[in-house]
């Protein structure tokens, strides 16, 4: 089981390679996207996106982890508030909160949780403009990265999938 360093180490390590990866990948369906991808902006944004998801099970807790994604998403929160976005403050508010009514290890660790927790990136866009789906799927797809490094350096993922193959 990593501490807050591991979790942050692993999520840039996976989130890096994940961001790499996505801009020099020729993906046909996604190429409204690629074009936002040479943007450094865009890019930094799917990095922190992916950060933040990292450390994200672990903000059921008092912890550094917690003190650090609390920081970021109200940095965030005011952000959104300043450029009219409200709506997407509120969203974030309500997501970040989710994990602080629940217990430690409980079902932020599980497995399901790191694909419907992200889940709001993908839809909650969708709703308002559909043709920001391309990019909203690259945000997705770090955010699960993220969570998923968060579980695998917890020993959750390899964990399951051994009792799968017993």
């Amino acid at each position: 089981m990593a501490g807050w360093k591991g979790h942050v180490a692993g999520g840039f390590i996976c989130i890096g390679t994940y961001t790499a990866a996505i801009s020099f990948l020729p993906i046909h369906k996604l190429a409204e996207a690629a074009g936002l991808l040479q943007d450094w902006h865009v890019l930094a944004a799917i990095f922190v996106v992916g950060a933040l998801f990292a450390i994200f099970p672990d903000i059921d807790t008092n912890s550094k982890a917690q003190d650090l994604f609390f920081g970021i998403a109200f940095v965030l929160d005011v952000l959104l508030i300043v450029l009219g976005a409200i709506e997407l403050a509120a969203y974030l508010g309500l997501i970040a909160m989710l994990p602080i009514i629940s217990h430690h290890r409980g079902w932020t660790h599980r497995l399901w949780a790191m694909v419907i927790v992200p889940l709001p990136i993908l839809i909650v866009p969708f709703l308002y403009k559909d043709t920001l789906l391309p990019i909203t799927t690259i945000y997705y797809g770090a955010a699960v990265i993220g969570y998923g490094s968060h579980l695998l350096f917890d020993g959750l993922i390899w964990h399951k999938l051994s009792r799968l193959f017993k």
